[in-house]
């Protein structure tokens, strides 16, 4: 008997999906599957309900949610023998499609059915895991605005940018080192991406792998704003060969030091604000930590 844990969102996305004990029982005839249902109510829920279902024997716990919601549910399962299966809600979806699991609910579910799994690496960032990417700079400041609107469509996101790009002043200095490289940087954006995709097929690192214990590392200069619309631009329509002032990194592991005045930095990791109140910034990454229900 296969102990399957679903934890939902109910928020995710539109806020639109029925996904409980009845509806899931329909799609698990076989017999083989006991199916139990958690809804999160509040941020750190579905990382609460997630330990809960471990310590009842679930097999496979299932995030119903966006990237933040997997993101839960998931840094409960490093080095598990539990298998995270995802039924996608979100609005952005990037670990998700990076992983090739459907939007469409009853095919996503389809995938957890077949427990076809592979094991994905573990980023963490200053210990905390993160899945698909983490940011300082342009992308957590459009996040923030985003999500201050309330509103979970594509068109927020773009109305969350253009407002970045009215009041966004690029980050102090930072020091970075990897690879026994030094450098210094005042960046309009600082990227580490675990996988391909951000959401709606948008990408900086599409060359990235969840399988190569190797973090892609994307350091995009202080630019005005008319660069950064163009740079907007291109990244939309997948001409990223085409963008300038923009270096890319692969390594397993790097530091930064933050070196101007500021006693907080905001961070995004998988979709999800934080402040970094701290002097030192470290990135790492371990392989195949996570078992992950995915087409094959």
């Amino acid at each position: 008997m296969n102990k399957l844990h679903f934890i939902v969102n109910p928020i995710a996305g539109k806020g639109q999906s029925v996904l409980d004990e009845a509806f899931l029982t329909k799609h698990f005839t076989d017999g083989n599957n006991q199916i139990a249902v958690s809804v999160s109510e509040y941020p750190g829920h579905a990382t609460l309900l997630a330990k809960e279902a471990l310590e009842a024997g679930a097999d496979t716990i299932v995030a119903c949610g966006g990237d933040g919601t997997i993101n839960e549910v998931a840094s409960c399962l490093v080095h598990s023998d539990a298998k995270l299966g995802i039924v996608p809600l979100g609005s952005g979806n990037g670990l998700a499609e990076s992983l090739k699991i459907p939007r469409n609910v009853p095919k996503a579910l389809q995938v957890i059915k077949t427990q076809s799994k592979k094991k994905i690496d573990v980023a963490t960032v200053n210990g905390k895991p993160f899945f698909s990417n983490m940011g300082i700079g342009f992308d957590a400041q459009v996040i923030s605005y985003y999500n201050a609107s309330g509103h979970r469509r594509i068109w927020a996101y773009l109305k969350a940018f253009f407002k970045s790009l009215r009041t966004f002043k690029n980050e102090g200095e930072m020091q970075v080192e990897l690879d026994g490289k030094k450098f210094r940087t005042q960046p309009f954006l600082f990227f580490v991406s675990n996988s391909k995709i951000m959401g709606y097929d948008i990408s900086l690192t599409r060359m990235a792998s969840l399988q190569d214990g190797i973090l892609d590392v994307v350091v995009i200069d202080a630019m005005g704003r008319l660069h950064i619309l163009f740079m907007g631009l291109l990244v939309l329509l997948h001409l990223n060969k085409y963008l300038k002032r923009i270096h890319y990194y692969k390594t397993k592991r790097l530091r930064v030091l933050f070196k101007d005045k500021a006693n907080t930095h905001l961070m995004q990791a998988d979709g999800e604000l934080h402040q970094l109140q701290t002097k030192e910034m470290v990135v790492g990454v371990e392989q195949g930590a996570l078992k992950v229900l995915c087409p094959a």
